[in-house]
């Protein structure tokens, strides 16, 4: 079992809860500076950038947007008091929203699972080896029934898996009485149901979906609610407006209007039904707090306008948290919890996109794996199975060491518990220097244009004083690559990667050769001393 030793304990409990200005630059002065650098390229692409007001209908950002994103200083400050604080919670690093209720910093995305494993996941995400307390899906996905499914799974099974909580104890054998175990969960509001009576119906169902979980004795369950979107956008993709619309059962569209009729508005009175909800009818549905989901600034500021409650929580993708200063800032201004729903496949899931600025990350994770085996007397990885840290921990690492919730989506077991809350809070925190290397190479990703400077390993290699030999790589593809050739007692030095294979023959007898794997982690150098 990973110990959380009390060094790491104290860098979380005392860590502020950065109300960050992320945004602009790579976050290379999330700590430190108080301006940011220039971040240039021609034309930004994304998924989605929101509503037609002020940005290209085809959802590209242009130059001109992203320099004005730039013209922003960057302020940080450190704050250890009030809502900004974070907490450790049974050894679950927690951040506390504007209204005093904390929320899991790390969660499992379940939206997009296929139906079977999203009982199998969450159950087996609860246990004390990962510890995973929220759970992210929403009523579009239409496996909420299967969320409190595998949360009552995951209870049967809670206790058998050491240690259990330090606070809310569960299990028939611990020598105390029974505790209720704290499980959160985000759902959404499809727009599909945006207007205020048909809010109040989604949010209705999404509770009767999950009543298997609130009725169960040991779950304190705690739901988070959030509008999905602020309209439907006929430039995505996967939205499907008028079919939607046409499509839903009759008891929805008899209870308000299609919010087609005014895209610009009918979110406004779902969130007026949401606020209603959550202020006069949480003997009904107890919400531990509101929130929205891929809102832009424009649609943000038109809160100021109407809402009692600003929202507790806004979910976005990486990319706005990199290069959208208005809305970091909105929220920052308004102590909004900033969540990050897509920052695997956003950045790391394709490594091949920006190689440079993986092996950047490759060589962090490697001087963060030393620096835990250094400090631990035990092998902290042994009992989660884990060599070492892996880029996509550490750039969630980096992420929710500055106050950002992660959601990281899988659908394999064995991620669970490389992404999960017990592991990443043993991730040391980042220097000045790794933060600012993690910000220039995640917006390398984003960008799509990779770093200058690459970092490899250096092998020299060193022949016999009485033998040449000739030197071939094992190329990617099973051919051998001719690299060079070493006179007797000479040597060459090769740049190249870990794990890189290499053939090492004798220039007189193909027959004799030794084979070598480069075992050396990134920014290394290695001797090989041949012997044939």
């Amino acid at each position: 079992m990973l110990k959380m030793n009390k060094e790491n304990q104290g860098r979380f409990s005392t860590m502020s809860c950065t109300r960050i200005h992320l945004p602009v630059l790579l976050l290379l002065a999330m700590v430190l500076f108080s301006s940011c650098e220039r971040v240039t390229s021609n034309v930004l692409n994304v998924d989605y950038r929101g509503d037609n007001e002020g940005l290209p209908a085809d959802g590209r950002v242009t130059q001109e947007q992203h320099d004005l994103s730039q013209d922003h200083n960057i302020e940080m400050e450190v704050k250890a008091k009030g809502n900004n604080t974070l907490t450790i919670e049974d050894g679950v690093p927690m951040a506390t929203l504007s209204n005093d209720n904390t929320i899991p910093l790390v969660g499992l995305g379940v939206g997009n699972l296929q139906h079977y494993l999203v009982p199998l996941l969450i159950a087996s995400a609860e246990q004390g080896d990962k510890r995973i307390r929220l759970f992210d899906t929403a009523h579009s996905s239409d496996n909420e029934h299967l969320v409190a499914q595998g949360i009552i799974q995951g209870m049967d099974r809670y206790g058998n898996t050491a240690p259990p909580p330090n606070n809310n104890t569960v299990g028939k054998n611990n020598g105390e009485k029974d505790k209720k175990l704290v499980v959160h969960v985000i759902t959404k509001v499809w727009y599909t149901h945006l207007g205020y009576e048909r809010t109040k119906l989604s949010i209705k169902h999404s509770f009767e979906q999950l009543k298997e979980a609130f009725d169960h004795p040991l779950v304190d369950l705690r739901v988070h609610m959030m509008l999905h979107w602020p309209r439907c956008y006929d430039n995505i993709h996967f939205m499907n407006c008028e079919e939607d619309e046409d499509n839903l059962p009759e008891h929805i569209k008899k209870s308000g209007p299609p919010p087609l009729e005014d895209k610009k508005n009918a979110w406004k009175q779902s969130w007026r039904a949401l606020e209603d909800i959550y202020q006069n009818e949480r003997h009904l549905y107890p919400l531990e707090s509101i929130g929205l989901s891929n809102f832009n600034y424009y649609d943000l500021i038109q809160l100021d306008t109407f809402a009692k409650i600003h929202p507790h929580v806004l979910q976005i993708n990486v990319w706005s948290l990199l290069y959208d200063p208005h809305v970091v800032d909105y929220c920052e201004t308004n102590n909004i919890h900033i969540q990050v729903y897509n920052a695997m496949s956003g950045i790391v899931a394709n490594p091949d996109k920006a190689p440079k600025a993986y092996h950047h990350l490759q060589k962090i994770a490697a001087e963060l794996t030393t620096q835990i085996e250094e400090e631990n007397t035990e092998d902290s990885f042994g009992e989660l199975e884990i060599e070492e840290l892996s880029p996509a921990q550490v750039v969630l690492a980096w992420l929710i060491q500055h106050g950002v919730g992660v959601i990281p989506r899988t659908s394999r077991l064995s991620r669970l518990s490389e992404n999960s809350a017990i592991t990443l809070m043993q991730v040391p925190e980042l220097n000045n220097l790794q933060v600012e290397t993690v910000a220039h190479a995640v917006e390398a990703y984003l960008s799509g244009t990779d770093l200058e400077e690459d970092i490899h390993v250096s092998v020299t290699f060193h022949a016999p004083e009485n033998k040449d030999i000739m030197i071939f790589w094992n190329g990617n593809d099973g051919k051998k690559v001719h690299v060079a050739y070493v006179a007797p007692g000479d040597r060459f030095e090769e740049t190249t990667y870990p794990d890189h294979s290499y053939r090492l023959y004798d220039a007189q007898d193909i027959d004799i050769y030794v084979d070598y794997t480069v075992n050396a982690k990134l920014g290394e150098h290695k001797n090989v001393h041949v012997e044939l």
